[in-house]
């Protein structure tokens, strides 16, 4: 037993490191890349935001897609329970 938590403590250390090596990697590439950026900061900040606001109205979208087909397959489930229990 003692040695399968030993395994999981080096596992979830294993996976923190990566984590944090991760992270630190896109924040020091995202740094560099504003820092070489051939547009000037006003610019580079309002393509951004475009698209952000791009990206949220997509992820919106498809969240109330999603939601009204899950509706719409709950009350068709509940509606076949109803029939069998009728």
């Amino acid at each position: 037993m003692k040695k399968y938590l030993n395994w999981q403590t080096k596992k979830n250390n294993s996976t923190g490191k990566i984590v944090f090596g991760t992270v630190l990697g896109l924040a020091a590439g995202f740094t560099a890349g504003m820092l070489t950026a051939p547009r000037s900061g006003r610019e580079t900040r309002d393509i951004l935001t475009a698209k952000t606001n791009e990206t949220l109205e997509k992820v919106g979208g498809t969240i109330a897609e999603n939601k009204e087909k899950v509706s719409a397959h709950g009350k068709e489930q509940v509606d076949k329970i109803a029939d069998k229990l009728s």
